[in-house]
């Protein structure tokens, strides 16, 4: 299957559907350079790819234009951090981490529940991005 490898019985995301879905909330990470939406949708990405993922940062740096493993390391800590002290970015991951499983469980049957998981993650979004935005003088 294309969207997800077996690995130790368990699904395995691709790391194209966890940039779509992490893109379809805080914009495209897959893009050159380093704006602020840019970096972070890409941030958060990598995150995911490793701790929901389970992939390398090597192989998660070549997907992301061919950046370092250290650059991901960085991602990686830097998001880690900021979940402790950003109580809205923390609810973004466990929003995301939430549809990224729902997308892995529900091959079968549609999770029941779902309803709001759009209208929260868009709430969540728009505050992340405000803060992003007043934090950068933008």
């Amino acid at each position: 299957m294309c969207t997800s490898e077996r690995r130790t019985g368990i699904g395995r995301l691709s790391l194209e559907q966890i940039e779509a879905t992490v893109a379809g909330h805080l914009g495209n990470g897959r893009v050159p350079g380093n704006k602020a939406a840019a970096c972070l949708s890409r941030q958060v990405s990598m995150y995911l790819a490793k701790n929901l993922g389970g992939w390398s940062t090597t192989r998660i740096g070549r997907f992301y234009n061919g950046r370092h493993h250290t650059t991901v390391l960085h991602a990686i800590d830097k998001i880690d951090r900021l979940r402790h002290t950003d109580e809205s970015l923390d609810a973004l991951i466990e929003v995301l981490t939430v549809e990224l499983r729902a997308g892995i469980e529900a091959r079968g049957p549609e999770c029941s529940g779902s309803h709001w998981t759009d209208a929260l993650i868009e709430v969540v979004t728009s505050r992340v991005l405000r803060e992003i935005c007043l934090g950068t003088g933008e």
